[in-house]
Formats: structure tokens, sequence, C-alpha cells
């Protein structure tokens, strides 16, 4: 289950008292919100799906790099033509590179008992923007990330279902790969003007 399925939704207390039937469920694909006075604060995702939007993020590098900036448009669609795709402002491009991606924090661990034991404090701490990741038998199972960054996620999502269904995949994407995408979109729709203006 990725980032666009369904999100349940607990309050602290439920959350931390059910700690490890919830970790269990949120492996099996289920996303949950964990609320403070009513408010989503925390989202605990599947750690395996957290790693997937860390190699997107590698790949939405890559595309900045060769001044792309699928963040910046209205509609995923318009990057069916790259070759006429006009770069964002300035400023734009600006405030899109400095927005926070707590996804890209360094792996800090915690073990579910511990998680438990403090889990106000885990939860505060992520609020702050750091992500955790619960260990549970042995393996890394689950990440915990703020609110804000599921939201942000969740939009991305959009442009990582046009990028698949375009046939890129920014999730198992190489480097190589998402350039010489881009490189072969420019081509097809840059030839299809000169087509269609000769």
């Amino acid at each position: 289950m990725t980032v666009s399925g369904v999100l349940q939704a607990m309050g602290m207390r439920d959350l931390r008292t059910n700690l490890r039937a919830v970790v269990e469920r949120v492996e099996a694909g289920t996303p949950v919100a964990c609320l403070k006075d009513g408010q989503p604060v925390a989202v605990l995702l599947a750690h395996e799906e957290a790693e997937r939007w860390r190699k997107i993020e590698d790949s939405l590098a890559t595309l900045h790099a060769m001044n792309i900036y699928p963040e910046a448009l209205n509609d995923p669609s318009e990057l069916a033509d790259l070759a006429s795709l006009i770069s964002p402002d300035l400023a734009t491009i600006r405030r899109l590179t400095s927005e926070p991606r707590a996804i890209l924090s360094p792996l800090r661990t915690i073990g579910v008992s511990d998680a438990r034991a403090a889990f106000a404090a885990l939860v505060g701490e992520v609020a702050q923007g750091r992500v955790r990741t619960i260990v549970a038998r042995g393996h890394l199972a689950v990440a915990v990330i703020p609110a804000p960054e599921y939201d942000r996620l969740r939009v991305l999502a959009r442009i990582v279902a046009w990028f698949r269904g375009a046939g890129l995949d920014l999730a198992t994407a190489t480097e190589q790969q998402v350039i010489d995408f881009v490189r072969a979109r420019r081509g097809q729709t840059g030839g299809a003007h000169q087509h269609a203006a000769g």
C-alpha cells in the first residue's frame, strides 16, 4: 500500500497501548496517523514504503539537475511534453529545493518496547521533523514521519504515478535511466514539434 491508500487514525493513548498490533498492521500496508488533540502530528508507514520514497527523492533530484521540477506543475500531464516544458521561476525553484524532506532524515531506530515506553517523546520528536524507525522482531518495521511530510508525499504520488504510466518507475530507476528517459522524451516531443512546424 502506498501513501495514496486509505489512512487510519488513532489517538496517542490508543496507539501507545496497542503499538505492537499497530506496527503489524502498518507493516501489512495500512498507514496510521497519530492524533494529538484531534490533529494529525505523525504518520506510521511501513519501513519499505519509506525506503521507496527515499529512492523517489533521489530520482526527483536527478530531474531537478536536468531543470525539471514536477512539483511546480499544477497537473502532472504537463510533463508529457518535456521538450517545451518551461522551468519555474527562481523563487519557485528556491522554495522547492529548500522545502524540508523529512523522509531523507538519517536512519534513527528505536525498539518497539522503548517506543511504547517513551511514545509521547517519540511523537514530539517526529513532529519536530525527525523521522524515527521502529524495530520489531529484529527488523526495521515502521517509519514514523511528521504529518506534513505525509501530506507532501501524497501530493507527489500523482507525479510518481504519471512517470510510472509513461514508463519510468521513479522508485527503482537509476540516475542514468532517469536521464535516458528525459532525453528520449525530449527527442520524441521535440521531433513532433519540428515535424508539425515543417
